[in-house]
């Protein structure tokens, strides 16, 4: 059993691919508490999480870092948390359930809690509902019907848990998502499924040619147009919650660059080159697109990004090659 000041900085440190946190001051670190349980269910992570009060952000630098492209879904039978998701005010309630996109950023602070956590891969619930760029902060009351319908469900699942087989688990995986999507979706109807299911399978398509050819340089919105014969304006209006296609494809390219910038295998490789490889052509704008994106220069996250990989892999030599925990081995490292 670790130490309260030993626990709060391996969870600190392990949880940071999904969240930095941080607690009120040097008292709540000397009395901190934290547990959690985990389950898979194929592609799916279900986790109870009983800890103290703290604040979670997810910010640009901590969406970079991780790599993590999920959707979290989370029941609250204790506490609760509130705070903003990129400008919005969120307040989740004990009993309620909360979605939120953790390709997006978010700042928000949690009372002394118990939940159940459902991670989701992105590919798995975003053809699923009508607009799944709009998920991000929604609420669902654990006092209306669909709440107490889903809140149920997982406290179900959570309690069977155990004793499912792992091909118990991958068939009720499907059944999960879709009764997620049907929640906080909100799902098409009977009368435009079809045309909502080929609209969201554009999106994705469109999605993933995009970061298939981000290194070419060519790739800008007129040539996503073109290659889905598609105007500008009906482009706009499709990523129009992302910021614009323009804005999507650039970040994405950043993302990009951030993940090799701080990656061991990169390490010899100049920042210049990174950025021209993935389709930048000034070196003094990528860094100034960079600062403004992440807080940081490029070269300060080199230098984080080797630190914390040291500090990674010397607390968890489990870790993957790159010294990072992968997502489905760093939940469980937090029973402390």
């Amino acid at each position: 059993m670790s130490s309260p000041e030993e626990a709060y900085w391996i969870w600190r440190t392990i949880v940071s691919p999904l969240f930095d946190v941080a607690v009120a001051d040097t008292q709540a670190v000397g009395s901190f508490q934290v547990r959690i349980d985990s389950y898979h269910f194929g592609p799916l992570l279900l986790g109870s999480v009983a800890a103290s009060s703290q604040e979670f952000r997810r910010a640009p630098v901590t969406i970079a870092r991780s790599g993590v492209d999920h959707y979290l879904v989370q029941l609250y039978p204790i506490g609760g948390y509130a705070g903003d998701v990129e400008g919005r005010t969120i307040h989740v309630r004990p009993g309620d359930l909360s979605i939120l996109d953790l390709s997006r950023t978010l700042h928000t602070r949690a009372e002394t809690f118990q939940n159940l956590s459902l991670l989701i891969p992105r590919s798995v619930l975003e053809p699923l509902v009508r607009n799944p760029d709009g998920l991000h902060g929604r609420v669902l009351s654990g006092q209306s019907a669909l709440g107490h319908l889903l809140a149920t469900y997982l406290i179900t699942v959570y309690k069977a848990a155990g004793s499912l087989s792992s091909e118990d688990g991958v068939r009720i995986s499907n059944a999960t998502a879709s009764l997620v999507a049907a929640c906080f979706g909100p799902a098409a109807d009977a009368h435009e499924s079809t045309a909502v299911a080929k609209r969201a399978a554009l999106i994705l398509t469109i999605k993933r040619y995009i970061d298939t050819n981000l290194a070419d340089p060519s790739l800008t919105v007129d040539s996503v147009a073109r290659e889905f014969r598609l105007s500008r304006s009906t482009l706009g209006r499709m990523f129009e919650p992302l910021g614009g296609l323009a804005a999507f494809i650039r970040a994405r390219r950043m993302l990009r660059c951030f993940g090799e910038i701080t990656s061991l295998a990169h390490a010899h490789r100049s920042i210049a080159d990174i950025a021209y490889s993935w389709g930048f052509n000034n070196e003094t704008a990528f860094s100034r697109t960079f600062r403004g994106m992440f807080d940081i220069s490029p070269r300060e996250a080199r230098a984080e990004g080797a630190l914390a990989h040291r500090t990674i892999k010397h607390l968890h030599p489990g870790s993957n090659r790159s010294g990072q925990p992968i997502l489905a081995e760093w939940i469980q490292y937090l029973r402390v």
